[in-house]
């Protein structure tokens, strides 16, 4: 029964982000239970990074947390959500906000909702889910922050919950609520092995404003490799075919990515990292998701030192993931080899980090 009542509450939060029941007519329609996380925020633009981190928090409730009713509302819903939701919150219902890497000033269509959602609700327990930050250090940046600040520090019900320590430091330093600090929750997730046969070096590489990689020293990297024997693929963790932020407006319905297909849609890319005897990125969850898959990943960084940051508090201890400052392609290409030849043996579990969260769920 509770599996089947579970299933039917999955239908109708799909049916709302369809936008074929109103949030009001789904929430009159839950059972009457002591717990209920309203989880804003969800993707359904096409990065793979934070559809698998919506995806993720998911499976985390459902896997730590059955007992608590999980409704996911868009991004895009915020507004109307807010206005539904705010009459029919009960004293003992949660507000979450979706995690990834967007808060600060680069993003500020995420960043905008997420200010809305925080000095709203102000009441119940809220909890921001494992976020970086970078409020860039110009003026525009600043007044981003300012503006931030004002917005979150309304809220002192208010948890913002940090994936590494460069942002655990500047959260901290710059709000008033309370900070604590997790791995990011894709971490979380434990697809099945790779069983098939590994073959080539992918490149899963940024083409937006957190790249500092250029395209001459992938190309120098890549013919390299080639020279060597290595078949090289290029990729990357967002969808070529689904509506990006930059064309959002005017792409059809059917280029945004739905709840219900995130699950295939990561699945086909970690089978296709799967199928890689390496990999290199400069995208956080391209190194995740080598890690969930054991396969050997060479990590340049981005812009504001995530992708390293994360690495040396997280996975530095893992024999096939390496993180480098390298910029030679004549010393690039032995390293990759020498990854190649990693037995995939070490693997970390992620469970614990995690505890503080959960504790902060429970109470």
């Amino acid at each position: 029964m509770a599996i089947k009542r579970a299933m039917n509450i999955d239908n109708l939060n799909f049916a709302y982000t369809l936008g074929r029941v109103s949030l009001t007519e789904l929430i009159k329609r839950l059972p009457e239970e002591p717990r209920r996380f309203y989880m804003f925020g969800i993707p359904n633009y096409n990065n793979l990074g934070d559809q698998a981190v919506a995806y993720a928090e998911k499976a985390f409730f459902k896997r730590v947390f059955p007992e608590i009713t999980y409704i996911e509302i868009l991004e895009t819903q915020t507004d109307q959500a807010i206005n539904e939701l705010k009459p029919l919150l009960r004293d003992s219902d949660m507000i979450g906000y979706t995690g990834g890497g967007n808060i600060g000033n680069v993003y500020l269509d995420h960043e905008e909702p997420r200010r809305k959602v925080f000095s709203t609700f102000v009441n119940n327990k809220t909890i921001s889910f494992p976020q970086s930050v970078n409020f860039e250090d110009t003026e525009q940046g600043q007044e981003e922050l300012r503006k931030s600040q004002e917005a979150y520090n309304k809220n002192p019900n208010l948890t913002i919950v940090a994936r590494e320590t460069q942002s655990l430091n500047y959260f901290k330093k710059n709000f008033a609520a309370d900070v604590i600090y997790t791995s990011d929750i894709v971490a979380s997730l434990k697809p099945d092995p790779s069983e098939g046969k590994r073959d080539g070096v992918l490149f899963i590489m940024r083409q937006d404003s957190e790249k500092v990689i250029n395209e001459k020293l992938l190309e120098q990297l890549s013919y390299k490799l080639n020279n060597v024997g290595d078949e090289v693929e290029q990729t990357d963790t967002v969808l070529p075919f689904k509506a990006s932020d930059s064309n959002a407006d005017t792409a059809p319905d059917l280029d945004e990515v739905r709840i219900s297909e995130r699950g295939w849609l990561i699945e086909r890319k970690l089978e296709e990292i799967k199928a890689s005897e390496a990999v290199v990125t400069d995208r956080l969850h391209g190194m995740i998701f080598c890690v969930l898959t054991k396969t050997p990943c060479l990590v340049f960084d981005n812009s504001y030192g995530k992708a390293s940051a994360s690495y040396y508090n997280w996975f530095e201890d893992l024999d096939y993931i390496k993180h480098t400052t390298e910029n030679d392609p004549d010393k690039l290409a032995p390293m990759i080899e020498e990854l190649k030849g990693y037995e995939h043996s070490n693997y970390h579990d992620f469970t614990h980090s995690y505890d503080e969260l959960i504790d902060l769920i429970k109470k």
